[in-house]
C-alpha cells in the first residue's frame, strides 16, 4: 500500500507539473544597456522561462564578442489556494565590447527551439557615444520607465528632473509626470522626499517597484545612469500658465578620493572612496493649460478623454415586483475614475434604485472602464421603453464635445400571481418595498420603564470603572515622563542604541546572504559599520570620513589591530560589490568577522 501511495503521489505531481508547464506563456527576452561608450565592455543577457533547445545567439554586428555564454538556471514552486505554480528561469550572458563608431545599433533576436517550434527573443538597440574624459561610475543595469531623452545634460555629475508626456493640455485632460534621477556617481542612498506640490492639479500616484538599480541612458552626447523615483497622473483644474515650483532632495554619493597614500599600508587598506551628501534641486517647468471651449452639452460634467458606451439588460420579459438590471459599460482613455453617472429617464411605473458603480482602471490610471448597474422593480404591468443611456465628454484630440448613447431598451411586464393592485406605485424607497401588502402596524403597548435609581452614572460599577480609568491615566503619565527623561540626553540615547541599530543592519545583511544577493549583502554590511560609528560617537553622518574615524580611534586608544579590521571590512565591502563571482563561503566568513568586530568595538568604545 505504501508503494502504491508513493506511485500515485508521483504520478499526480508529474501531471501537475505538465499542466503547469503547458499552461504557462513562453517568455524569451534580451536585456542590455541602452547606451554605452565607445570601447566600453558590457553584458547582454538572454532569459527564457522554459528549458528550450538549440539556443543560438545572433550576429552581434558592430559589437565585438569578448566571451560567453555564461549560463544559469533557477526554479521555484509555490502553492497558493491549492494551486501549484512553477517558475523557471534560464539565462545566457555574453560579454561584448562597443566599437569606436558612434550611433545606434540593433542586435538581432536570438533563437531557440521549444517543442519543435522556433522561438525568438526581442531585438536590443544600443546607442554608442564618444568616450569622455570624465567617466562616471558604471551603475548596475536595471529597468525604469518614462520617455528617454526628455532631459538635457547640464554638465553636472548628478541632477534630478521633473518631466511630462505633454506640456500643453485642456482643463480636465490627464498629464503623466515623472521624477527622474540622472547620475554619473555611485549612489549610496536617497533620503525620503515629498516631491513638488502640484497646486491646481488633481494628483493620482502610480505605484512603482522599489528602485534597486539604475539603467545607462544617453543624454545629449553623454551617458548617465538613470532611475525613476516617482510617477503621477495630473488632472488640471484651472486654465492658464501653471508653473511647477522646484523641489529639493538629498542624495548620498560616493566620490573617489584624490589624497596621496601616506604609506604602503594606507594605500592597501585605505578606502578609495568618500561619502558626501548632495542637495539636488529640480527644474521648474511651466505647463500651458487651455480652457474648455463654450457650447457644453447639458449633461456634460467635466469628463475629458475618448470613450465609448455599451449597455445590456438582464431580461426583457418579467413580472411585476420582480427586479430587472440594466448594465451600462463606459470604456476608453481619460479621467475615467471621475465618471460618476450616465443619464436616462425611467417610466414612473418602475422603482429605480441608486446605481452600483465599479471602476476597472489599468495600473497607469489613464484607461479602463466604469460599470453602472441600475436595478429597477416594475409595479405595473405593460410594455415599457427605456430611453438610451447617454454621457457627454470633451475629446481633446478633436477639440470638440461628443455625446455617446446606448440603444433603447424595451421590456414587457406581466402581472405576477397574487398581485391585485392596479395602481402605478412609484418613488418608493428601498426599505419601503418590503412593506407592500402589509396592514397598518399596531401600537406597541408593553413599555418597560427604568427606575431612576438604576441610572448608570450613579451606579457602583460606573464609579469603579471611573476610578480604574484614572489609575490607568496616572500610570501612562508616569511611564511617558520616564521615557522623556531617558531620551532627554540625545547623545546618551544614540550611544545606547548604536549596537542595536547595527544588529538590525547585520540581520538584513544575513537575509541578503541567504538568497545570494551579493550587492544587498555588502551594502548593508558597509552601512552597518558607518552608521554604528556615527551613533556610537555622536558624529553627524555627513561629517564622517576615513581620516575622522582614524582620529577618533587614536584619541580613544583603540587597538591598532581592531582599527585595521574595521577598515578592512569596509574596503572589502566596497570592492566586493563590483567583483565578479564572490562565493557564499567568503560572504559567510566576512559576516562572522563583522559581528565579532562590532562586539569588540562596543567593549573598547
Amino acid at each position: 500500500m505504501n508503494i502504491l501511495r508513493y506511485f500515485l503521489f508521483t504520478v499526480f505531481q508529474a501531471m501537475v507539473f505538465i499542466v503547469t508547464i503547458s499552461a504557462q506563456e513562453i517568455s524569451f527576452t534580451a536585456q542590455a544597456p541602452k547606451a554605452v561608450r565607445a570601447g566600453e565592455q558590457f553584458q547582454i543577457t538572454y532569459t527564457l522561462n522554459v528549458d528550450a533547445d538549440n539556443f543560438t545567439p545572433p550576429d552581434f554586428g558592430e559589437f565585438r564578442y569578448m566571451g560567453g555564454p555564461s549560463t544559469g538556471s533557477s526554479t521555484s514552486v509555490s502553492f497558493v489556494n491549492g494551486r501549484t505554480t512553477r517558475t523557471s528561469s534560464y539565462t545566457f550572458t555574453y560579454l561584448l565590447q562597443a566599437g569606436q563608431k558612434e550611433g545606434s545599433f540593433t542586435i538581432p533576436p536570438a533563437t531557440a527551439t521549444y517543442k519543435k517550434s522556433q522561438i525568438q527573443s526581442n531585438a536590443a538597440t544600443i546607442t554608442v557615444v564618444a568616450q569622455s574624459s570624465q567617466q562616471g561610475s558604471s551603475g548596475t543595469q536595471g529597468s525604469s520607465s518614462g520617455s528617454p531623452g526628455q532631459a538635457q545634460s547640464t554638465g553636472e555629475d548628478i541632477f534630478v528632473r521633473l518631466e511630462f508626456d505633454k506640456k500643453t493640455a485642456y482643463v480636465g485632460e490627464q498629464i503623466t509626470a515623472w521624477i527622474k534621477l540622472y547620475t554619473k556617481l555611485n549612489i549610496s542612498g536617497i533620503d525620503q522626499f515629498k516631491g513638488p506640490d502640484f497646486v491646481g492639479f488633481y494628483q493620482q500616484d502610480i505605484d512603482l517597484p522599489p528602485l534597486t538599480s539604475l539603467e545607462a541612458e544617453k543624454v545629449g552626447n553623454d551617458i548617465y545612469h538613470t532611475g525613476l523615483l516617482k510617477k503621477v497622473i495630473l488632472t488640471p483644474q484651472r486654465s492658464g500658465d501653471m508653473k511647477i515650483e522646484p523641489f529639493d532632495m538629498l542624495v548620498e554619493v560616493q566620490k573617489q578620493t584624490r589624497r596621496r597614500p601616506q604609506s604602503m599600508f594606507d594605500e592597501f587598506f585605505g578606502s578609495p572612496f568618500e561619502r558626501a551628501r548632495v542637495n539636488l534641486r529640480s527644474n521648474a517647468p511651466v505647463l500651458k493649460i487651455k480652457p474648455l471651449p463654450d457650447g457644453q452639452p447639458a449633461n456634460f460634467n467635466g469628463i475629458v478623454g475618448n470613450f465609448k458606451i455599451d449597455g445590456t439588460v438582464s431580461s426583457t420579459d418579467i413580472a411585476t415586483n420582480d427586479a430587472v438590471t440594466f448594465r451600462i459599460i463606459v470604456s476608453g482613455n481619460g479621467n475615467i475614475k471621475l465618471i460618476d453617472k450616465v443619464t436616462s429617464v425611467f417610466p414612473p411605473a418602475l422603482d429605480v434604485f441608486d446605481p452600483v458603480k465599479k471602476v476597472q482602471a489599468d495600473p497607469q490610471g489613464k484607461s479602463g472602464k466604469v460599470i453602472f448597474e441600475y436595478t429597477a422593480i416594475p409595479r405595473h404591468a405593460g410594455a415599457f421603453e427605456i430611453p438610451p443611456f447617454s454621457m457627454a465628454f470633451f475629446d481633446p484630440q478633436a477639440g470638440v464635445y461628443k455625446t455617446i448613447s446606448t440603444q433603447a431598451f424595451n421590456i414587457n411586464v406581466q402581472k405576477s400571481e397574487g398581485d391585485t393592485s392596479s395602481l402605478v406605485v412609484s418613488n418608493l424607497a428601498k426599505e419601503e418595498v418590503e412593506l407592500l401588502g402589509s396592514d397598518i402596524r399596531y401600537i406597541e403597548t408593553k413599555t418597560r420603564l427604568v427606575p431612576k435609581s438604576n441610572f448608570i452614572a450613579g451606579s457602583f460599577w460606573f464609579l469603579l470603572l471611573y476610578g480604574i480609568l484614572i489609575i490607568i491615566a496616572l500610570v501612562i503619565l508616569f511611564v511617558r515622563r520616564e521615557q522623556i527623561r531617558r531620551t532627554a540626553n540625545a547623545v546618551r540615547y544614540r550611544n545606547r542604541k548604536a549596537g542595536k541599530n547595527a544588529s538590525k543592519r547585520l540581520r538584513k545583511a544575513f537575509s541578503h546572504m541567504k538568497v545570494d544577493n551579493k550587492v544587498g549583502f555588502y551594502d548593508e554590511l558597509e552601512q552597518a559599520f558607518w552608521h554604528y560609528f556615527s551613533d556610537k560617537l555622536n558624529i553627524p553622518f555627513s561629517e564622517l570620513s576615513a581620516e575622522r574615524i582614524r582620529q577618533e580611534f587614536e584619541a580613544r586608544n583603540t587597538p591598532e589591530q581592531l582599527t585595521s579590521e574595521f577598515f578592512g571590512v569596509i574596503d572589502m565591502c566596497q570592492y566586493a560589490r563590483f567583483a565578479p563571482g564572490s562565493s557564499g563561503e567568503k560572504m559567510n566568513d566576512l559576516y562572522a568577522q563583522s559581528v565579532n568586530i562590532i562586539n569588540k568595538l562596543d567593549q573598547s568604545l
